[in-house]
């Protein structure tokens, strides 16, 4: 929404806050159901850190975003928790490292078991959006790392 124009719902000038959940430096990270739809920032990370996301229910969004100052050396696992509910689609691997000109691929889940996506290594511009329909789980995204993003069964 443009700043100069009034919301006839909220009577307010301006957008909405589209909301940020700053994940922890930590091994493992569960998000809420609740945080559905706000951006989840991931930091310079100093081990590798799983993510979960919450139980299956239709219409939760959830976005992660590398926020570190730098590339990092350890890795970002997001999961579903079972392979029943899987991943559909796939993401955009950028490899960071190409010798001459820089390297982009499509990277695919199997689209029948696969409920983990690994991120190894993410550099600035890493971002990952899954999207539930109650079962699956449906993912698109870019993966900046001399490694591409990886994805396999739980």
């Amino acid at each position: 929404m443009r700043s100069d124009v009034l919301n006839v719902n909220s009577q307010k000038y301006g957008g909405n806050a589209e909301g940020l959940v700053k994940i922890p430096d930590a091994a493992t990270y569960t998000c809420l159901a609740a945080d559905s739809g706000k951006i989840h920032s991931v930091p310079d990370l100093t081990a590798s850190c799983t993510i979960s996301l919450p139980s299956e229910e239709v219409g939760l969004v959830f976005e992660f975003w590398y926020s570190g100052a730098a590339n990092d050396a350890q890795n970002i696992i997001i999961t579903s928790g079972s392979d029943t509910n899987y991943f559909v689609g796939g993401v955009c691997a950028s490899d960071s490292d190409a010798t001459g000109a820089a390297t982009v691929d499509g990277v695919y889940s199997n689209g029948s078991s696969n409920s983990k996506l690994t991120a190894a290594t993410p550099e600035g511009g890493t971002w990952f959006k899954f999207v539930c329909d109650g079962v699956l789980w449906y993912v698109t995204g870019n993966g900046v790392s001399a490694t591409p993003p990886v994805f396999a069964g739980s």
